[in-house]
């Protein structure tokens, strides 16, 4: 896009608000109901892990923080199991209402993660056990992840967390990183001092995924998890702390 469109784009956001934006960004700009390349930022190798995990696992329900524009929502929505997504920009939040507009499975929330994940947590009709969650909600120093997985851990048994944007070690994916202790790597999740929590990696190397090569971690607290995820071979274990 350039300059001069983006600039365009801010004057009409700022005239009509989010919400109606979103919903006309959504009917004219079609081509941007495949952000990032498609989902999981177009990479094949994540989307195989996704489909690895579902296929072991069959998980009752899928749980995403950072909607965006819906475009990875709608790869969890062919699972057949509910889907509840959380978004923080208005804008998109509302592009993504416009997409699921006639889906009783997928269920959309514009708010912070954390307190989303935490109303969650407290709605009986939310299934608590064998649950996916993929987490997406970074975007800058304010890090939620830190408290998503501590509030995820403490109130979903047999949980599998894949989070995105997270360094590989050893390896050239892309990962987020917002400064000292603010960078998606294994140190963060060693500040957790969860002994528990394993860790499983992409066994694809960054040079023979497609898309945008972002970096993810896959992890989980529970042993019986533990093996079946261990006998994925789109999965590699990591240590439990670095």
């Amino acid at each position: 896009m350039s300059a001069l469109s983006k600039w365009v784009e801010s004057v009409v956001l700022r005239a009509v608000g989010p919400e109606k934006f979103g919903r006309l960004e959504y009917r004219l700009k079609p081509s941007r109901r495949a952000s990032w390349g498609g989902p999981m930022n177009g990479q094949a190798g994540r989307l195989r892990i996704c489909r690895d995990i579902m296929s072991a696992l069959s998980p009752t329900a899928i749980v995403e923080t950072g909607t965006f524009r819906g475009t990875t929502t709608e790869f969890f929505a062919q699972f057949t199991v509910p889907v509840y997504s959380v978004e923080a920009e208005p804008r998109f939040h509302y592009f993504a209402a416009c997409r699921f507009g006639e889906s009783s499975r997928v269920h959309l929330t514009l708010g912070d993660s954390r307190s989303f994940l935490s109303r969650l947590a407290a709605d009986p009709t939310v299934p608590k056990h064998n649950v996916f969650f993929y987490l997406d909600a970074h975007w800058n120093a304010d890090l939620p992840l830190a408290q998503e997985i501590t509030t995820i851990f403490a109130n979903w048994q047999q949980a599998v967390i894949m989070v995105d944007d997270f360094a590989v070690p050893g390896d050239s994916y892309a990962y987020d990183d917002y400064g000292p202790g603010a960078a998606l790597n294994a140190e963060y999740l060693d500040r957790l001092n969860r002994t528990d929590m394993h860790r499983f990696y992409p066994s694809l190397r960054a040079a023979e995924e497609s898309g945008a090569k972002r970096g993810c971690i896959v992890l989980c607290n529970d042993t019986h998890v533990r093996e079946r995820l261990a006998g994925l071979s789109s999965l590699r274990l990591g240590d439990t702390q670095s």
